[in-house]
């Protein structure tokens, strides 16, 4: 469904945002969240605070500097040693792989952009058997004080992968992402396929709504999924 006139098909650079665009961790993230509050608060996940749909959207930090602020960086060092325990759960949206590397095998410039962490950030590439090699742009947690919907994220991936906002296209599944693209002057896919609703999406009126990754792939201008890995 196109919601605008631009057409991002023949951008030569790609930022992509990771989880809901990527792949899927929910499963995974709450997993790992159940087994710290277990064996380190001896409490059940989520907690009574905040709503689940805010967790999401929050660091790890975050989250625990809310449960037990005096003890932040105790509760993410398990965080971290615990994630790599329920990559399994894990799920890469189907033919994402064949995309990214049918845009690297025609000469365009796919990236990553993402608030997530760079250690996690690897590890769900290496669950999807994407090459971090592949993109010309890894942009993470670490590398911007600001996240989206803030640009700053963004404009750091256009920097660091040689583009400019002409010929660069930003793919996400929520509004952060659309709004970050837009701050960014950028056009936007939005994914519906992922952790948001499509009408939900529609409301932000990014340059292109797509409800799954043959749809994302169209939009993109990649003729047909590489069956290489197949």
């Amino acid at each position: 469904m196109t919601l605008a006139s631009p057409n991002p098909k023949q951008k030569m650079h790609v930022l992509f945002d990771l989880d809901g665009t990527l792949v899927d961790t929910r499963g995974a993230v709450v997993e790992c969240y159940t087994r710290v509050f277990r064996s380190k608060l001896d409490s059940n996940f989520p907690p009574e605070e905040f709503p689940i749909a805010d967790l999401f959207a929050m660091r790890p930090a975050e989250v625990f500097a809310v449960v037990a602020p005096d003890r932040i960086d105790e509760l993410h060092a398990a965080y971290r040693d615990t994630y790599p325990q329920c990559t399994a759960l894990i799920k890469v949206f189907a033919g994402i792989r064949e995309l990214i590397l049918d845009l690297a095998s025609a000469g365009r410039k796919p990236s990553v952009v993402t608030n997530k962490g760079l250690e996690r950030t690897l590890i769900d590439l290496q669950v999807a058997n994407i090459a971090p090699e592949v993109f010309a742009a890894i942009v993470t947690a670490e590398d911007t004080v600001d996240r989206k919907p803030h640009p700053a994220p963004i404009l750091l991936g256009l920097e660091r992968a040689g583009a400019n906002v002409g010929d660069a296209v930003y793919v996400g599944d929520g509004p952060q992402d659309i709004l970050a693209a837009r701050a960014a002057g950028m056009d936007c896919v939005a994914v519906s396929y992922g952790f948001y609703d499509g009408s939900l999406l529609a409301t932000h009126t990014p340059t292109v709504l797509v409800d799954n990754v043959a749809g994302l792939a169209a939009a993109l201008g990649v003729a047909h999924m590489s069956r290489a890995s197949q």
